[in-house]
């Protein structure tokens, strides 16, 4: 009997005690994830681990609790936080920038432009509540990082797209941003650009006005690498030519670019062609713009735009010019099927032949080349460019987190193994010091993700490199 009630007034004591070693173990957790991330952010003050978007929520409101445990389990030191799903999420921000504070997390604010409203679609939502007005935008955030530290910068997506005279003309941004750092000198902006969109023209109109660049979709390490050539100003650009066919144009099925040129055939049975060919346009959508080369009217190599175009070629001509002594050599863009609103740009370089001879094969110059376009094409030649290393613009590579998007972007399944993959890929660049540092976009934070997970161990693997 005795030790029956021995038993039973020390499990009465434990059922007392338990709401009070609840709060202490909380306590203890809390400050050993602050401790935690606040040891990565002083070991690495300058590399960012992050992710955007995808945020738990209850009703219409952020799970900011949620979302801060989630992004501990990640390991992340950086959230860009999107206002644009709800109305609420400006005055939801507030809530969860200090509680991110605590737990030494930074945090970016990230707005949509005018071609994500529903100025472009009535269905889509605005970021509130300044909407359009990003002068205000820029001083609000800027007040706001005053009361919060931890708010680094701002974010606006798709922007080199929304780069013109009534949108984002150079004299709105220089408005905008000038806005912010009179209130928050220390306030950044990150446009955020796609791989193809970071070449000469954007950083020559950009890098004035601007302190960085967010970077969607890395398609390869090759891709970043380029992008950095021109974000530092220290490209080299062969001469080349350039076919364009302008934005909010529409065509037809058969109209083209093409530019001309007659070879003598001196060797037909070794007769082959070599170019660098590009484009930028890297997105999904098939069976419009095609790259094409032609001898003699027969298409010899073809090449859809759609996807990531920047390779070199080499194309065996011997059956199609052996026995002639001229042929007429023609390359280009050509239109499949006609657009409604398809912008692009393609370029060719660096061109060799083998049992040809042609009068001119540098492309930077169109003297011994003759043009064929119908409809709205038009066709530039452009000499060797070189950059002179006047600036430095840091790169956040932002690689797809959520399967679906990754699988549109990149044409393989979105398997965690892929997307962890895609992920380490830049992290080298991270661990490199080329980058500084990667934000997965819409990373799966619910509890049991397999992406998840796999992402965390990469992000894991930079932690304790750190230490």
């Amino acid at each position: 009997m005795k030790k029956v009630l021995i038993t039973t007034g020390f499990v009465n004591m434990l059922a007392l005690w338990q709401p009070v070693l609840h709060v202490l173990r909380t306590i203890c957790l809390t400050f050993f994830f602050a401790w935690a991330c606040t040891r990565v952010i002083r070991a690495n003050p300058d590399i960012v681990l992050g992710d955007y978007d995808a945020e738990p929520r209850i009703g219409g409101h952020v799970d900011t609790d949620r979302l801060i445990r989630r992004l501990g389990d990640l390991g992340a030191n950086t959230y860009m936080w999107l206002v644009w799903h709800s109305t609420n999420d400006w005055e939801d921000l507030k809530i969860f920038l200090p509680k991110a504070k605590q737990v030494g997390i930074t945090v970016w604010v990230y707005l949509v432009p005018h071609s994500e409203t529903a100025l472009q679609d009535k269905r889509w939502p605005y970021s509130e509540p300044f909407r359009l007005d990003y002068i205000r935008w820029a001083e609000e955030i800027a007040r706001l990082s005053l009361r919060n530290p931890n708010l680094t910068g701002y974010v606006i997506d798709d922007f080199w797209s929304n780069v013109r005279t009534n949108r984002f003309s150079p004299d709105y941004i220089r408005s905008m941003t000038t806005a912010g750092k009179a209130i928050n000198p220390r306030l950044k902006f990150y446009p955020l650009m796609y791989y193809h969109e970071i070449a000469e023209r954007s950083v020559e109109i950009l890098a004035p006005l601007i302190d960085g660049v967010v970077a969607a979709y890395p398609p390869d390490r090759a891709a970043v690498e380029r992008a950095l050539t021109f974000l530092e100003d220290r490209y080299r650009l062969p001469s080349e030519a350039t076919i364009v066919f302008p934005w909010n144009i529409s065509s037809r099925p058969g109209h083209h670019g093409l530019l001309i040129q007659e070879a003598q055939v001196t060797d037909g049975k070794i007769a082959q062609l070599g170019f660098h060919y590009r484009d930028d346009y890297d997105g999904p959508t098939t069976g419009y713009h095609r790259l094409q080369v032609s001898v003699d009217d027969q298409v010899v190599w073809d090449e859809d735009t759609a996807g990531h175009d920047n390779s070199d070629v080499t194309v065996d001509l011997a059956k199609v010019v052996n026995g002639k002594r001229t042929v007429k050599l023609k390359l280009g863009v050509l239109d499949a099927k006609g657009v409604g609103n398809f912008g692009i740009e393609a370029s060719f370089a660096h061109l060799t032949v083998r049992g040809l001879e042609l009068k001119d094969t540098e492309l930077g110059h169109g003297t011994a080349w003759s043009q064929d376009i119908a409809g709205p094409f038009a066709v530039q030649f452009r000499d060797e460019r070189v950059g002179t290393k006047r600036f430095r613009l840091p790169l956040i590579v932002m690689p797809a987190g959520q399967a679906g998007e990754y699988k549109m972007r990149y044409h393989e399944e979105g398997t965690p193994e892929n997307i962890a993959g895609r992920i380490k890929m830049v992290m080298d660049l991270v661990q490199n010091r080329q980058v500084q540092g990667i934000v997965t976009y819409c990373l799966d934070k619910n509890d049991g993700s397999a992406s998840f997970e796999a992402v965390r161990k990469v992000f894991d693997s930079v932690r304790k490199l750190a230490r």
